[in-house]
């Protein structure tokens, strides 16, 4: 016999529902389900920090976000809180473009990019997920 951990949504029973959509939370399936992703484009200017960029999110509720980012020219990802890496040594330590994705939140009606930049303009792709919250 094996078990599992279950919490269903108001209204449905857990030892009887079969739909992974009625359950917050089963050890059978993904944790968060993806409500919703897109790719936003933004054009970063250039030795400015704290740039914000917004995307209406069109949901009922404030989701949870999640988001990596994606530097033109450059083949690499990142996520928030990071900056974009190109290469690492021993004597120069980390190097990177001057890109740094501050953080992504989310509002009742839009989710929020931030950015800073020490280099000039470029421009960053996003590409976020919109998590169902409990």
């Amino acid at each position: 016999m094996s078990y599992i951990i279950a919490v269903t949504k108001l209204g449905y029973d857990v030892i009887d529902e079969t739909d992974p959509n009625s359950f917050v939370f089963h050890s059978d399936y993904n944790t968060f389900k993806i409500i919703r992703s897109g790719v936003l484009e933004c054009a970063l200017v250039g030795t400015t920090n704290g740039q914000l960029f917004y995307q209406p999110h069109l949901l009922n509720f404030t989701p949870l976000v999640t988001a990596f980012a994606k530097q033109t020219g450059y083949s690499q990802v990142f996520a928030p809180n990071s900056l974009n890496i190109t290469a690492w040594g021993p004597k120069a330590g980390l190097l990177d473009t001057g890109v740094k994705f501050v953080s992504v939140a989310a509002n009742a009606t839009n989710i929020i990019f931030k950015f800073d930049n020490s280099e000039g303009g470029t421009t960053v792709y996003v590409r976020y997920y919109c998590l169902e919250t409990i």
